[in-house]
């Protein structure tokens, strides 16, 4: 059999404009045999066929197809994937305090990790994740967090809050000795940084009476005032 004689077998689908589907089998001896026709083409290089950066199909068969099926037949080109902006630090940061407001913990402490992601060093960062570890009840996490806060913080203005809820923690977890050394440093701090936030400031000397025994065991809270980056 010469070359020019053999006719390779293929099936063509495309969908009709009344949206039925048809199949043609190029081996039948109806089937239209075309010469190259330029019209259909973008230059002398084409081959009479469109191609799409997943499938192909004869141009032949495109032009009796509706153009407005065309994008469910023929793949034109690579759609582009949509690039995700990334959030800044301030974004997360804003995020996680917006989180604490709000009550959903787990979300806040997710947007500080990532803060603390992209600045390590943060103490407001870390001060953020300790109030949302502490508010599901992650103690040993949290009282990590609030270590890190002090560390990274640059002045009594901006520990003594995070001193203030490592002292809830260690009451929460009976260490009361612990307890009251981190919380009479917050009330040192406090006075030393010039800060005004007498709810939270309550809360500590309301701690440090249940520890020396003036009063009796309850349940710690977390001021409101807490949800205030400690350097604000």
């Amino acid at each position: 059999m010469s070359a020019a004689a053999f006719i390779p077998i293929l099936f063509i689908t495309a969908l009709t404009p009344s949206g039925a589907l048809f199949v043609s089998d190029t081996s039948s001896s109806d089937y239209p045999v075309y010469p190259f026709n330029p019209a259909y083409g973008d230059s002398e290089y084409d081959d009479g066929w469109s191609h799409g950066s997943l499938l192909s199909a004869p141009n032949w068969l495109l032009a009796q197809i509706d153009q407005n099926l065309m994008s469910t037949v023929l793949d034109q080109g690579v759609t582009p994937i949509p690039t995700e902006v990334p959030e800044t630090f301030e974004g997360y940061i804003a995020e996680g305090y917006a989180g604490l407001e709000g009550g959903n913990y787990r979300a806040a402490y997710n947007s500080f990790k990532k803060a603390i992601e992209l600045e390590s060093t943060s103490s407001d960062a870390w001060y953020g994740a300790g109030i949302a570890l502490e508010s599901q009840k992650r103690y040993l996490s949290a009282l990590e967090a609030y270590a890190k806060a002090i560390t990274y913080a640059k002045g009594a203005s901006s520990n003594w809050a995070s001193y203030a809820g490592k002292g809830r923690v260690l009451y929460n977890l009976n260490r009361f000795s612990e307890a009251q050394t981190a919380l009479e440093m917050a009330i040192s701090q406090y006075e030393n940084g010039g800060v005004n936030e007498p709810e939270e400031l309550e809360e500590i000397y309301r701690l440090l009476e249940e520890i020396t025994g003036k009063t009796g065991p309850s349940e710690t809270v977390i001021p409101s005032s807490a949800y205030v980056p400690s350097s604000a």
